[in-house]
C-alpha cells in the first residue's frame, strides 16, 4: 500500500512539473477540447448529453491543473481550508451544473430536471452567503477560482505598496511590513499613503461594506427568486425576466455607487464589469429570445452570410446550433 501511494505521489509530482514547464501547451489542448463541446449539440443523437460531458471534462482538468500549479500560493495566503474547499466545490458545480440538469432529465423526467436545478441552486446560495457573512468576502466570483492566466504564472504583478506593507480591513490603515524593511541608512520613516482618499472617514466604509453586503445578498439569491416566481407564473410570463433584470440592475448600481469607498480590489471590480456584460444576456433569454431577438439575430446571420465572404463557414453553424445554445446556457439560474 505504501509503495502504491509513492508512485502515486511521484506521478502527481511529475505530472505538476510537465504542467509547470508546458503551461500554454496545456492552455491550448483544454480550450480546443471545449470549444469542441459547443459544436456538438444538434449534430448527433444524445450529442447534448455528450456536448455538457465534453464541456465539464476539460473544465475540471483545468481547475485541477490550477490548483497544483498554485497549491504554494494557497498556502502562502493563509486562506482556510473550509473557505477553499467551499470555492472548489461552487466551482466544480459551476462547470457541472448543465450536465447535471441534462442527466436528471434524461433519468427522471422534467419533475427531476427542475428539482435537480432547485438542488443545486439552494446549496449554490448557502454556500455564497457563507463565504460573504463568514469569511467576510465583498462579492463572490463566477467561477469562484478563476482560471490562470498561464503566462503570469510565475510572474509576480503585486503593487509595491502592498510589497511594503498591509492594509487593515476595517480601517484601511497601511502598516509598514518588517520583512521588506530596508537598512537605517535608506530606511524612509514617513508613512505609507494609504490607499484610500484622504477625505474617507471609517463610517463611511463601514456604511459601503453594508450596502455592498446587501447587493450581493441579493445577487446571489436571485436564482431562487427567479425560480420561485417562474414556478408560480410560468416560463412565457415576462414577471420572472424583469424581476431577474431588476435584480441584476439594483445590485450593480449599488455597486457601483460604493465600491470606492469599500475599496474593492482590481479582481473584485473586473467581476463587476464581467456582471456589466452579462445583462446583454438578457437578449438570448426567454420570453425576450422568444419573441423579439430570436428572429433579428437570423436576419443579422443571414445578411452575414450573404454579404461577407466566408462569413458563412461561421454563420450557419451559429444559426443551427443557437436553438440549442439558448436552451442549455442562457438560464436566468446560471448565474
Amino acid at each position: 500500500m505504501d509503495a502504491i501511494n509513492s508512485g502515486f505521489l511521484e506521478l502527481i509530482t511529475s505530472y505538476k512539473h510537465w504542467v509547470q514547464s508546458n503551461p500554454q501547451l496545456l492552455a491550448d489542448l483544454e480550450s480546443t477540447v471545449r470549444c469542441f463541446s459547443y459544436f456538438t449539440a444538434g449534430r448527433f443523437n444524445n450529442s447534448t448529453l455528450a456536448s455538457e460531458l465534453i464541456y465539464s471534462i476539460p473544465n475540471l482538468i483545468e481547475l485541477f491543473n490550477d490548483l497544483l500549479i498554485s497549491s504554494g500560493k494557497y498556502m502562502n495566503l493563509k486562506i482556510p481550508k473550509l473557505q477553499l474547499n467551499i470555492k472548489i466545490w461552487l466551482t466544480v458545480l459551476e462547470y457541472t451544473e448543465a450536465l447535471f440538469e441534462v442527466s436528471a432529465h434524461r433519468i427522471w423526467g422534467k419533475s427531476g430536471k427542475w428539482l435537480v436545478i432547485a438542488i443545486i441552486q439552494i446549496f449554490k446560495a448557502v454556500m455564497r452567503l457563507c463565504l460573504i457573512f463568514v469569511y467576510k468576502e465583498n462579492l463572490v466570483k463566477s467561477p469562484s477560482i478563476k482560471p490562470l492566466n498561464r503566462n503570469k504564472v510565475n510572474i509576480c504583478d503585486k503593487d509595491v505598496k502592498m510589497r511594503e506593507g498591509f492594509q487593515l480591513k476595517r480601517s484601511g490603515i497601511v502598516v509598514r511590513s518588517i520583512r521588506t524593511s530596508r537598512s537605517v541608512q535608506t530606511r524612509v520613516w514617513a508613512p505609507i499613503p494609504s490607499m484610500r482618499d484622504e477625505n474617507e472617514n471609517v463610517d463611511n466604509a463601514f456604511i459601503s461594506k453594508r450596502m455592498l453586503k446587501l447587493a450581493e445578498t441579493f445577487y446571489i439569491i436571485k436564482p431562487l427568486i427567479h425560480l420561485g416566481c417562474l414556478s408560480a407564473t410560468g416560463k412565457a410570463n415576462w414577471q420572472p425576466w424583469f424581476l431577474s433584470l431588476i435584480i441584476d440592475l439594483s445590485s450593480l448600481q449599488i455597486f457601483n455607487h460604493y465600491g470606492k469607498a469599500a475599496a474593492l480590489n482590481k479582481e473584485e471590480w473586473k467581476e463587476i464589469y464581467q456582471r456589466r456584460l452579462g445583462i446583454l444576456l438578457y437578449i438570448l433569454r426567454s420570453p425576450f429570445y422568444d419573441n423579439y431577438s430570436r428572429l433579428k439575430i437570423i436576419a443579422i446571420l443571414k445578411i452575414l452570410s450573404a454579404k461577407v465572404p466566408l462569413a458563412k463557414l461561421l454563420t450557419e453553424p451559429i444559426e443551427k446550433y443557437l436553438p440549442h445554445w439558448q436552451q442549455m446556457y442562457f438560464y436566468m439560474w446560471s448565474r
